[in-house]
């Protein structure tokens, strides 16, 4: 069987996606790039929003990332804590996003590698997203002495 030409698979298939599954689940970002989430269940509980705070402050260089399928009123507080720490925001809403069941990721450009993602998860005397730190390599060398 011959082989089609690349553009006209492109066109035939629709552009080929890196781990889709993930893209969909995490609003279009990547798990790697993701600082914290939150499930759509409990986005009205307000004793989160402390810690949002916090996580806005510590990484000011990420985007937070919507659900477009919910209220306006459920994502006010979120919009409004965004503004106020200075954060970029967007609303997604496309069609093959919405099968999550997260109403708000925030996540970097790149990636971050933190473990603990679900803020329902942490408590709020916890410090949320501590980023794996790079550890320094000693030497060979100076092991020795």
């Amino acid at each position: 069987m011959t082989e089609i030409d690349p553009h006209l698979q492109n066109a035939v298939f629709g552009t080929p996606e890196v781990n889709p599954d993930e893209q969909h689940h995490y609003l279009g970002t990547f798990r790697e790039r993701v600082y914290m989430t939150q499930r759509i269940d409990s986005l009205d509980n307000d004793r989160f929003q402390a810690i949002w705070k916090r996580i806005l402050t510590d990484h000011a260089d990420g985007v937070l990332l919507l659900n477009g399928v919910l209220d306006t009123d459920d994502l006010n507080p979120f919009m409004q804590l965004a503004q106020q720490q200075q954060v970029e925001f967007r609303l997604v809403s496309d069609p093959q996003l919405m099968k999550t069941d997260l109403g708000i990721v925030y996540a970097a450009d790149h990636a971050v590698h933190v473990e603990q993602i679900e803020i329902e998860q942490i408590s709020e005397k916890e410090t949320p997203v501590e980023a794996t730190p790079k550890t320094k390599k000693q030497s060979w060398f100076s092991k020795l002495f």
